[in-house]
């Protein structure tokens, strides 16, 4: 998969609370509806900062995502650096 999706998906989620609330309610379903592998939708439910990291996702996108899933700022230079 390109990592396009992913991006669009972690968008998406950043930008609407209408996503997040869909997100929560059914993170299948929601991950379900973007183009991604399953490796990608497992890093995004998951949360797995450096998988997501690492399958591509910016880190303009990256950093919203873990800002409003309460990841400190330590935490998450910690889990891009590896």
């Amino acid at each position: 998969m390109s990592s396009y999706g992913l991006n669009k998906m972690m968008r998406d989620y950043n930008r609407d609370p209408a996503s997040r609330q869909r997100c929560s309610e059914s993170p299948a379903d929601f991950v379900g509806s973007y183009d991604v592998s399953e490796a990608e939708a497992a890093a995004f439910t998951a949360g797995d900062v450096r998988a997501l990291y690492k399958f591509g996702v910016h880190g303009l996108i990256l950093r919203p995502f873990t800002l409003i899933n309460k990841m400190s700022e330590p935490d998450y230079l910690r889990a891009i650096r590896g």
